[in-house]
């Protein structure tokens, strides 16, 4: 397909102007990119293609009298990939934002429209969707989705850690809400780690491609082996590399990575229902690293970490007292 016809299908996809026949040409295209593996290229380069494609798409979207901006042909062929996804993705945003909100809304007065699912700590939990995705649910976890998919694919994180393996539908965007960070996707394989008293919200991309975007920031596109990372206090959203190692936790392991004391609390409250706590400041300050087997009693596990940071416990009423 030519830039200046691929511009233009585009440009009326965005206007909602094409014919049932164009429409099926821009979603079958995207697909066989979909299929394909990402252009590779640094940090750099990638941002200054996101802004390109921004700066064409943003006047189509926002402007009265659109603006045209020209692409240059080979940062076309280059981007390929992420024009489409950002093209049809900020389109399905438009479209569809105002529907998941909504839709989440009106729920509280009709919940018989929705199921929840919880898993208690130390569960997972694998799920099917009635459009045939699955999920594999953490401990301590709580989801809510649509029970009719037909239209709309909504899914709600409420509290947890959800890996997704969502069936590819062009005319139906998978949509997920966590908090502040709205995740979209048409097929893809990803994880969202979104503990509602954890700090930060994690989405890490292991297949495919992902949409992300938090409250008052613009939309992050995520190709597999990358990762978005949400501090909730800051409002600062970082880009990674994905860590496979944070994919143990489907095995059974409970990684801590340079977690703080409340995190590390947090987590081992999903894992074990205990609690954590310590009447040292200088122990609230330490950030702890180590992986375990949650599989291990919770006292063995407890007795490793503080060995590993020289510290002690003891256990009292319930509570886990962590000491020097």
């Amino acid at each position: 397909m030519k830039s200046a016809k691929l511009k233009d299908l585009l440009t009326r996809y965005l206007k909602a102007e094409n014919s049932v026949c164009e429409n099926e040409r821009v979603e079958n295209w995207y697909q066989k990119l979909d299929d394909q593996e990402p252009v590779q290229m640094d940090e750099a380069k990638e941002e200054k293609v996101k802004m390109e494609i921004w700066l064409a798409i943003a006047p189509r979207l926002t402007a009265t009298e659109p603006g045209i901006r020209k692409l240059n042909y080979l940062w076309l062929q280059i981007a390929a990939s992420v024009l489409v996804l950002g093209t049809i993705g900020l389109f399905v945003w438009q479209k569809n934002n105002a529907a998941v909100f909504k839709s989440r809304n009106s729920s509280q007065a009709d919940n018989s429209a929705y199921t929840l699912v919880r898993t208690n700590a130390g569960e997972r939990r694998a799920l099917q969707l009635p459009d045939g995705s699955s999920l594999l649910l953490n401990g301590g976890s709580t989801i809510r989705f649509q029970n009719d998919f037909s239209h709309k694919r909504n899914i709600e994180i409420i509290d947890g850690e959800v890996f997704f393996d969502v069936k590819h539908d062009a005319a139906r965007p998978f949509i997920i809400k966590s908090g502040v960070l709205t995740t979209q996707v048409l097929g893809t394989a990803f994880n969202i780690k979104a503990y509602a008293k954890l700090n930060k919200i994690t989405v890490a991309v292991i297949r495919g491609k992902v949409g992300v975007m938090a409250v008052g920031k613009p939309v992050e596109f995520l190709l597999k082996g990358r990762e978005l990372s949400l501090d909730k206090r800051q409002n600062k959203v970082s880009l990674y590399p994905f860590n496979e190692q944070e994919r143990s936790w489907q095995q059974g392991d409970l990684v801590l990575n340079d977690a703080s004391f409340d995190d590390m609390a947090v987590l081992m409250n999903k894992n074990y229902g205990v609690h954590l706590e310590t009447p040292l400041q200088s122990i609230k300050s330490k950030h702890f690293t180590v992986t375990i087997n949650t599989s291990m009693p919770y006292l063995k596990a407890l007795e490793v970490i503080a060995a590993i940071h020289h510290l002690k416990i003891k256990e009292r009423r319930g509570t886990i007292q962590i000491y020097k």
